[in-house]
């Protein structure tokens, strides 16, 4: 997978903007606020289907602009694909094209082209609360199963309408209203459940072998990892569970059981990371886990995903810098840096929402 060419016109401060990054590193180099982060993120929406900054597209039109649009040149293993994306506020509207086709659903959008994006808000991939994890399994899923992300909008929709449901039964104070459909609404639930479950299972598996086989090259052996995704459950498990519990359910107003509940298990060294590892060692986690993730990638089609490093490595101490660097040799990375790095790159300069490639 290699980006060739984008161009940006009125996407966030980008005017009229336009990036050919090399195949191996590309450095984006300014100070905060100049447009860097902007410029990744019309890299990933293509991967993504949206942006991972904001949940509102009129964000991401110029301000006083009619519209925004990006467009996306890149080879993915056997052909050069033109993508193109375009929002207009003022009617709401999202037009995406593939080679001139239009695509109307999100689906159709994310695993055409495919990225890992490492920001700093994923070195607290291990700290954090569970739903982060959650979310980095469903992003990296999505590009590579078309399948899981159908599903996965297919179960959001369902667990919506169940808890519509439980909140009305509350709100009238009658329980029937909920208990009545509860069994319809569970076996629908239950079903999708399984299959998002089963499908984050196998993923995990793969990354706890590529993680823990990382994380020793990465600390020379010293320090190990154990990734295992223990929500997984079957179809009767998850329906056996929400239609036992409905009345917990009506008390606390929520669907309290399903794969929006679900966790990773991450272990360092023999115990459980988020309590007992220390900071640096919660980074290395979190490294590893965005590397392997691009290993997973390839798998697909024998292609590397393009790797977004969006102001990581000022984040990072030496050691782990110098590994990730290393570790990339051979791969499209583009990142964002406020500072000078020490390595051979293609280099533009961002100022004030312009991109110039160096001399």
């Amino acid at each position: 997978m290699i980006c060739r060419k984008v161009v940006y016109r009125n996407f966030r401060n980008l005017e009229e903007a336009e990036l050919i990054p090399s195949e191996g590193v590309t450095v984006l180099n300014g100070e905060n606020g100049q447009g860097k982060t902007n410029t990744l993120e019309g890299i990933f929406v293509f991967a993504g289907g949206r942006s991972f900054r904001t949940l509102h597209e009129s964000e991401l039109v110029r301000f006083g602009a009619p519209f925004s649009e990006i467009s996306m040149t890149y080879f993915d293993g056997k052909r050069d694909c033109l993508m193109s994306l375009k929002w207009i506020p003022e009617s709401g509207k999202r037009i995406c094209k593939k080679n001139g086709v239009f695509l109307t659903k999100l689906s159709e959008v994310v695993g055409n082209f495919r990225a890992v994006l490492f920001c700093p808000e994923h070195l607290s991939l291990v700290k954090d609360g569970p739903a982060v994890r959650r979310r980095f399994l469903d992003t990296a899923i999505s590009q590579i199963d078309p399948l899981y992300l159908k599903v996965l909008q297919l179960y959001s929709r369902l667990l919506a309408q169940r808890n519509a449901l439980i909140r009305l039964s509350r709100e009238k104070h009658d329980d029937s209203i909920f208990l009545s459909q509860a069994e319809i609404w569970s076996e629908r639930l239950a079903k999708e459940a399984a299959l998002l479950s089963e499908k984050r299972s196998v993923y995990v598996e793969k990354l706890n072998v590529l993680v823990s086989s990382l994380l020793s090259d990465m600390t020379g052996g010293k320090e190990s990892a154990s990734l295992s995704y223990t929500s997984y459950k079957t179809e009767e498990e998850y329906f056996k569970l929400l239609t036992s519990n409905t009345e917990r359910e009506l008390k606390f107003g929520t669907t309290l059981y399903g794969i929006h509940k679900d966790d990773i298990k991450i272990e360092h060294c023999g115990k459980e990371a988020r309590a007992f590892a220390s900071q640096g060692q919660q980074r290395s986690l979190a490294l590893a886990m965005k590397l392997a993730e691009g290993e997973i990638s390839k798998e697909k089609d024998g292609e590397y995903p393009v790797f977004l490093f969006d102001d990581i490595l000022s984040e990072l101490d030496s050691g782990r810098r110098e590994y990730l660097l290393h570790g990339i040799s051979g791969r499209q990375v583009i990142i964002t840096s406020c500072e000078k790095i020490s390595t051979k790159a293609k280099l533009y300069f961002v100022r004030g929402g312009k991109l110039s490639a160096a001399e």
